[in-house]
């Protein structure tokens, strides 16, 4: 392996640990580690224990670059300027997060596909997270689409230099409607992505880093590479999560992670498979029977969480007046 990869970590060991896992067998060259500063006092420990597990775990010729925030920046703004400085100094890189656990062959898979499509300015990204691996029909190990997903990505300097945090050419789009329609399949998505574009635009404060990415690409005609298989999953989803908070944690999303075969078999082309697009954004579209088997589920592990605590204190109090007897 020869690409260097860009780790973004904060304050979970656990998840941490188990990426840098599948980071230490690929034995990147170069590692950035990606590290924002504690919120407060009583994070400063756990994220020095972050910091310590990448640090301490290298046991391969590699070259660690420690891009760390002695204070707290914020999501968005501690990926968007540790990226910033991972593409002063490289061509291209594949990022990771602390809670996204790729398959051994998304490396692979993303290096390859980094050095075929190096100077391909219609192609913005490469994405290892695929939801629906099952809507590829033909032997294509990916497709070219709109869609750009963050859990577990590669791209190119070329690309990241198009990125603005704060989305200042949005404001300035006179054909927003046409702009949507022609990135949008879907009622529902164009809705929501304008919405949050508008969010995003000239904010001081951005909670997020994705949707000014997936607007980076959009507006330079870029797009992403969607792999065939789910070769990187998300291990993080839960009450301990930054943005995908849960009330029940949920081990693996997808479900499932796959692996690449190698040799790649490529599309024909650099073109927008609409037909994936179409089959992947009718199948994202989360039907209301589960989100309300959510809802139901979550309130379900609160009342089990109220229920023991109460257990817990009628034990503690029969305990208080046998001892006290």
């Amino acid at each position: 392996m020869k690409t260097a990869v860009a780790f973004i970590v904060f304050s979970r060991p656990e998840t941490t640990q188990r990426v840098f896992e599948r980071i230490r067998k690929a034995k990147p060259p170069r590692l950035y580690l990606i590290a924002d500063g504690p919120k407060d006092r009583d994070q400063f420990s756990i994220c020095k224990e972050v910091r310590r597990i990448v640090e301490e775990g290298i046991d391969w010729k590699c070259e660690l670059h420690k891009i760390y925030s002695d204070k707290n920046l914020g999501c968005a703004k501690r990926a968007q300027t540790g990226l910033d400085s991972v593409f002063e100094l490289e061509d291209q890189a594949i990022i990771l997060e602390d809670d996204t656990l790729p398959d051994h062959s998304f490396f692979q898979f993303c290096e390859e596909l980094l050095i075929k499509f190096k100077s391909e300015e219609s192609v913005f990204h490469i994405s290892g997270m695929n939801l629906f691996p099952q809507i590829f029909t033909n032997e294509n190990s990916y497709c070219f689409t709109s869609i750009i997903n963050m859990w577990g990505w590669a791209t190119w300097a070329r690309a990241w230099k198009h990125y603005d945090l704060r989305m200042r050419d949005w404001e300035k789009e006179t054909k927003r409607n046409e702009f949507l329609n022609k990135w949008c399949l879907t009622k529902s998505l164009k809705k929501g992505m304008g919405k949050m574009f508008d969010l995003h635009c000239n904010n001081d404060d951005p909670w997020t880093w994705d949707y000014q990415w997936f607007y980076a690409c959009w507006r330079n005609n870029g797009l992403g590479v969607l792999s065939s298989k789910n070769i990187v999953s998300n291990i993080g989803i839960g009450p301990a999560a930054t943005h995908t908070v849960t009330d029940i944690p949920i081990e693996l999303l997808p479900e499932k992670l796959g692996s690449q075969i190698f040799p790649l078999r490529h599309p024909d082309g650099i073109k927008r498979d609409f037909s994936i697009e179409k089959k992947y954004k009718k199948l994202d579209q989360t039907p209301k029977l589960r989100l309300l088997k959510n809802f139901l589920k979550g309130k379900l592990f609160h009342f089990k969480q109220v229920n023991q605590v109460i257990s817990n204190a009628k034990t503690n109090r029969i305990e208080n007046i046998i001892s006290n007897k």
